[in-house]
């Protein structure tokens, strides 16, 4: 006869009566509806919606407008968004720890509270501040990108320095407002994603934990698209809309100098926040289900050796919580399975923060365009791949080795669709750099004989098309007026234009030497639908392994250690991948620049990008994190060690009278260990 190994769970006392939902002593039958593990998930699907769509939707699209209402440059806007991880990269150690042995739901309401409450300091500068103040050219039509021979570059560049001073130094305290206010978010949040997860396993089905755990992960996904499209539609609105008339704001989103009203997002975040906190606190400490499910699952530990961690004090006090990490770390398989999930987590943060930059970049599209495709691939994606991982678990009833099997091979999957990544539009040549300024001479950089006298930069990138070529900008065209026809901007008098043309065509008449098109000469191409589709299926494969790799890692350990294991796991998955992620693939990203953008010597952003190289270097990068994954996943099934199946071991907290027992019975430590060759009642 088939034989479970079971082991009572510590501080489940015998006679305990199932706790009721409500809030103090209210707690009437008619809320005992909302006392069931899947309507418990219901609520944390809604917090996961509204926590995707502040931290990964609406602060990275309104990190743009930030940068221009309070001078910012990119670096400290950065960091603005990494301040959630500093908040959440400890807490989610001590959450885990510490509340594996209290009441779970009221920490989760307390951190929703605290997630509410750094929703509002993060708009907090908008109306402590003053109203934003913008200026407006006497000449709309005034451009710093033409040609001007009578400039002086120093005495400007001085004045801007002495400037930008003056602004950084005027903002010190709304900087820190919105890095306190994301720090919040990070803490706040750090109990329902090690707690809150162990509360969903430990009173549901071990196969259904997968299934749930990837509905929650997929509300996220959710909320991530819907914070993008909410901030950019709240950025249509001008950011002192509650201040000022927008009738008298002679600015329109398009006008460089345009600030919409980002504070608006985080303010809808709050009552989100608020209004899933009341609901969870109603929980109790035990759902009506937890001993029936508690009894009916089987431990799946590595090698079976929980009897400490069972027992009923271990994790109560500082001096266990050693122990409990060397449990963890000296776990092959849950290490190996954190080390998979870092990988993982390697590609998500690094593709999640620069996706929409590759396909703009890529394919000769506007950022707009670029972010929308990106939004409309990430709802199927993300979460129809983390429901597509927990459906397979359930489905097949996958034991522990079984599902980390399956992430592996859905990391060779993914690995295989790798090349998709070489798919792009043709480069863009630029006069200078790819084809030379006059016939005969080199293309030895963007300044030449033609514009040597203009003063031109790469500061800011306006580019010109002519006969399927670029110039850089009006100035690097050597264009010293501009002028307005029926509402559109002319350049004329544009000496290197003239140049080129005869470079290359010698038939060329002199009507066509002043004829160009503002902007790139070549658009998308055929190769952008390819490339969204194989896109798709990726991240379809990538997020296949996220609800599964939860589940493998809570049964790969002690019950009373899954909380603790999934905060060391969001430790070190933060630590090596979502926070080293987006700087490595940006590292890789710049390494093929081919024009920075240089603002009075002091280097900036770039501006063009060797599309073949871009290709080549990320298509490495990915396959062989996807290879490193695969195999850490593989050592992970290779060294795990289900526990014996053909004992029994009970523990039983109190002394009681063992009846029909045919085994042997010994005593440690005030516990009762009973071993059984068959599965005689107790």
């Amino acid at each position: 006869m088939s034989q479970q190994q079971y082991a009572e769970k510590p501080g489940a006392e015998q006679d305990e009566p199932s706790e009721k939902y409500g809030c103090l002593r209210f707690k009437p039958a008619c809320l005992q509806r909302m006392n069931t593990i899947k309507v418990h998930v219901f609520w944390q699907c809604v917090f996961c919606f509204f926590e995707g769509f502040i931290v990964n939707g609406v602060i990275n699209v309104v990190l743009v407008a930030l940068e221009k209402r309070y001078s910012l440059p990119s670096s400290r806007s950065g960091l603005i968004a990494s301040a959630n991880d500093f908040g959440s990269i400890i807490c989610s150690v001590l959450f885990g720890y510490f509340g594996e042995k209290r009441h779970k739901p009221r920490l989760m309401g307390t951190g929703i509270l605290l997630m509410a409450a750094g929703s509002l300091v993060f708009s907090l500068p908008h109306f402590i501040g003053e109203a934003y103040k913008y200026k407006v050219s006497a000449d709309v039509n005034a451009s710093t990108n033409i040609c001007h021979l009578d400039d002086n570059v120093t005495d400007t560049c001085s004045t801007r320095a002495a400037a930008d001073d003056t602004i950084a130094n005027s903002v010190v305290m709304y900087y820190g407002l919105l890095m306190v206010g994301n720090i919040l978010l990070g803490i706040g949040a750090a109990p329902m994603f090690t707690i809150g997860l162990s509360y969903i396993d430990e009173n549901c089905k071990a196969k259904l934990t997968a299934l749930y755990i990837g509905w929650t992960f997929s509300s996220a996904a959710v909320g991530v698209a819907a914070g993008y499209v909410v901030g950019g539609q709240t950025l249509s609105l001008f950011v002192d809309i509650d201040k000022v008339d927008p009738a008298s704001v002679p600015l329109t989103p398009a006008d460089p100098q345009w600030v919409g009203a980002w504070w608006i997002a985080p303010l809808i975040a709050t009552l989100g926040f608020l209004a899933v906190a009341f609901p969870i606190y109603g929980y109790p400490k035990r759902l009506p289900s937890y001993k029936e499910v508690q009894k009916a699952r089987a431990s799946e530990a590595h090698g079976g050796n929980d009897e400490l961690t069972a027992k009923v004090n271990f994790g109560k006090s500082w001096k266990d919580f050693p122990k409990s990490i060397w449990f963890l770390v000296t776990n092959p398989t849950y290490v190996f399975i954190c080390f998979g999930a870092a990988v993982e987590a390697l590609i998500i943060g690094g593709m999640a923060t620069f996706g929409a930059k590759l396909i703009q970049e890529k394919f000769n599209v506007d950022i707009t365009y670029a972010g929308t495709v990106m939004g409309i691939i990430t709802i199927p994606g993300s979460g129809g791949g983390m429901l597509l991982g927990g459906y397979l678990v359930k489905r097949f009833n996958l034991k522990c080795r079984g599902i980390i099997r399956m992430c592996a091979a859905f990391m060779v999957a993914a690995c295989l669709c790798g090349p998709f990544m070489l798919a792009q539009c043709p480069n863009d040549p630029v006069y200078g750099m790819d084809s030379p300024y006059m016939q005969g001479s080199p293309a030895s950089g963007l300044v030449s004989g033609c514009n040597e006298l203009c003063g031109c930069t790469t500061e800011g990138f306006e580019p010109l098309c002519a006969q399927g070529i670029i110039f850089f900008s009006p100035c690097h065209a050597g264009c010293t007026d501009s002028i307005t026809i029926d509402g559109k901007k002319t350049y004329a008098n544009c000496s290197c234009l003239a140049n080129a043309t005869t470079a290359l065509s010698t038939n060329t008449s002199p009507s066509d030497v002043t004829s160009f098109q503002p902007g790139k000469c070549s658009g998308s191409c055929p190769w952008l639908y390819v490339f969204c589709a194989m896109f798709l299926v990726t991240m379809v494969l990538t997020f296949a392994t996220m609800s599964p790799g939860v589940a493998a890692l809570f049964r790969c350990v002690p019950d009373n250690q899954r909380s603790i294991g999934i905060g060391v796991n969001l430790l070190f998955v933060r630590l090596v991948g979502t926070t080293t992620g987006p700087v490595i693939l940006g590292a890789i990203i710049d390494s093929t620049c081919t024009i920075w953008q240089d603002t009075c010597g002091t280097r900036g952003s770039c501006w063009m990008y060797d599309k073949s190289a871009m290709g080549t270097r990320i298509v490495l990068w990915f396959m062989g994190l996807k290879v490193a994954g695969c195999l850490l996943f593989l050592i992970a099934s290779i060294v795990y060690k289900p526990p014996p199946t053909e004992e029994k071991v009970v523990t039983i907290e109190t002394v009681a009278t063992v009846e029909h027992f045919n085994g042997v019975a010994n005593s440690d430590n005030g516990n009762i260990f009973i071993r059984s060759r068959d599965s005689t009642r107790l």
